[in-house]
């Protein structure tokens, strides 16, 4: 049984003994959208997640494409992207990332084909 609140964002696993409180619904299972809808007026089904692709194989298509020489000079140059790209925590990046689409157009590459994911 599952126990969904916060107008359906937040859920988790109840004893079927368990009796809801204010602002809580049962389920015997995992709840679609629809049923979280119906129940939760309020609620909104999560975001679609952002496309991304890992900063490696950027790397490796920036390179094939006889451009790393002047991503890293760009890269010392702006301070604020050389962060973002060398982060170990995010080994990756939104294929749709403004900063990141002007960076590789600067480049002279086209963003579509070197942030595919």
């Amino acid at each position: 049984m599952f126990c969904y609140s916060n107008n359906g964002a937040s859920m988790r696993a109840v004893d079927p003994s368990y009796a809801a409180q204010a602002g809580e619904v049962l389920f015997l299972d995992y709840a679609t959208e629809a049923q979280l809808a119906a129940k939760f007026p309020a609620y909104a089904p999560p975001a679609p997640s952002r496309p991304t692709v890992p900063k490696s194989t950027v790397m490796a298509r920036v390179t094939a494409a006889g451009k790393m020489a002047a991503a890293q000079s760009a890269l010392w140059a702006e301070p604020d992207q050389f962060a973002k790209w060398f982060a170990p925590d995010q080994p990756s990046v939104n294929c749709d990332d403004q900063a990141t689409v002007a960076f590789i157009s600067a480049l002279g590459l086209d963003p579509a084909v070197i942030l595919a994911p």
